[in-house]
């Protein structure tokens, strides 16, 4: 079973923030966890600071307002996934596939986008340093 690393948080406790269940389908928070990938996945609001989630695929995901600050999606494939309003933060996209991404809102400061595909990706009102 492959895990994601959250810095000293175990990945299981995320579904709890401030004493609310986040918006995440919880199975297909599993799913990624098992698989490292969750195709069209609900991981809305999701908080992965952190998250080690190189060569993940995401395609289609729903990652709206999700905290992927310093995650390292280095190589996955976001084809196709909404990030509006998430926040990546100093992530490493190097070589991520964001064809036709929503990135309408996402906060990219200091987001390493090196060899990253953005054909087609919107991004208007982004934030990129």
């Amino acid at each position: 079973m492959k895990s994601i690393i959250l810095g000293s948080v175990s990945f299981g406790l995320i579904f709890w923030l401030a004493g609310r269940v986040i918006a995440a389908n919880p199975q297909q928070v599993n799913e990624l966890r098992q698989t490292n990938q969750c195709l069209g996945c609900d991981l809305r609001s999701i908080p992965l600071p952190r998250a080690s989630l190189a060569n993940a695929n995401l395609q289609g995901a729903d990652l709206r307002g999700a905290n992927l600050r310093e995650a390292n999606l280095a190589g996955a494939n976001l084809s196709g996934a909404s990030l509006s309003g998430a926040s990546l933060r100093q992530a490493n996209l190097q070589g991520a596939n964001l064809t036709e991404a929503n990135l309408i809102g996402a906060d990219l400061t200091g987001a390493n986008l090196d060899n990253a595909n953005l054909k087609g990706a919107t991004w208007v009102d982004g934030t990129i340093k």
